[in-house]
């Protein structure tokens, strides 16, 4: 088992994308995959960064609390009503566990990713903020529709040895991030996969996402609590409000932050 094992990943090494060979675990191509990407992934252990842990940004002073004391509501949305999206102290949470319908989709796309117009404006910002420091960041999946993500997760299922194993780093339709056009995955165009965490890019990132908005959704260490495995290249615009108490290399979750865990 364990020498068929190793073939396989031997062989699946490539990050499934477009035309390009099956994905394999160690790469985690996850829900994330772009389906034109611009360079072949490489892979590297799964370990964050090691770096400091800075105080955030005093720009991103905090204008709303974290959550509430008292208990999130329940999600009871259920057929068309999933057209409206879960929230959370008025934080969107499309997950595994919080699902929208093929009907939503961002209010107000703008930009060659379709984000809504704050995220496009804080995803340049940051950018440019990456670039005076000398670090290149490079968008490599932006909104996702309903029916993209659906064609995404069945070409991934197929290239893992079982469905459980694809499910840790790919979304089904309606469960993906991407869908609410506040999530990017971003790179440096070059190293794809885990070992993106420690590229320039992926330090950069952990460092000083906070300070314009961005959290890393899919901490290490967390899967049980977002039901997904740690993916350093996944970003999710919160707002400097909410991001702000997500100290810089943090690994809090947003369930944790909004009482969903």
């Amino acid at each position: 088992m364990r020498i068929r094992l190793a073939a396989w990943l031997v062989s699946t090494a490539v990050l499934l994308s477009g035309c390009q060979a099956a994905p394999s675990p160690s790469t985690v191509p996850d829900e994330q995959a772009s389906l034109t990407p611009s360079a072949t992934p490489t892979a590297s252990p799964a370990t964050p960064p090691p770096s400091p842990s800075p105080s955030p940004s005093p720009s991103a002073t905090p204008s709303a609390s974290p959550s509430a004391s008292a208990a999130p509501p329940k999600d009871t949305r259920k057929n068309a009503a999933l057209a409206t999206p879960y929230r959370v102290n008025g934080v969107i949470v499309v997950s595994k566990k919080h699902a929208v319908n093929a009907r939503y989709t961002p209010a107000k796309p703008t930009g060659p990713y379709s984000l809504e117009p704050e995220v496009a404006k804080a995803l340049a910002r940051l950018t440019a903020a990456a670039r005076a420091d000398g670090v290149r960041l490079v968008v490599r999946s932006g909104y996702r529709s309903y029916a993209t993500q659906a064609a995404i997760f069945k070409r991934q299922v197929a290239s893992y040895p079982s469905e459980a194993m694809a499910r840790r780093y790919n979304a089904e339709a309606g469960r993906s991030e991407h869908q609410t056009g506040l999530a990017v995955d971003l790179w440096d165009g070059v190293t794809w996969g885990l070992g993106m965490a420690r590229t320039k890019a992926g330090v950069w990132l952990w460092r000083h996402a906070p300070e314009y908005g961005f959290i890393l959704r899919y901490p290490q260490g967390k899967e049980k609590i977002t039901g997904y495995a740690f993916e350093p290249w996944h970003f999710r615009y919160l707002g400097k409000a909410h991001s702000s108490h997500f100290k810089a290399n943090s690994t809090l979750s947003l369930e944790e932050y909004l009482g969903l865990a």
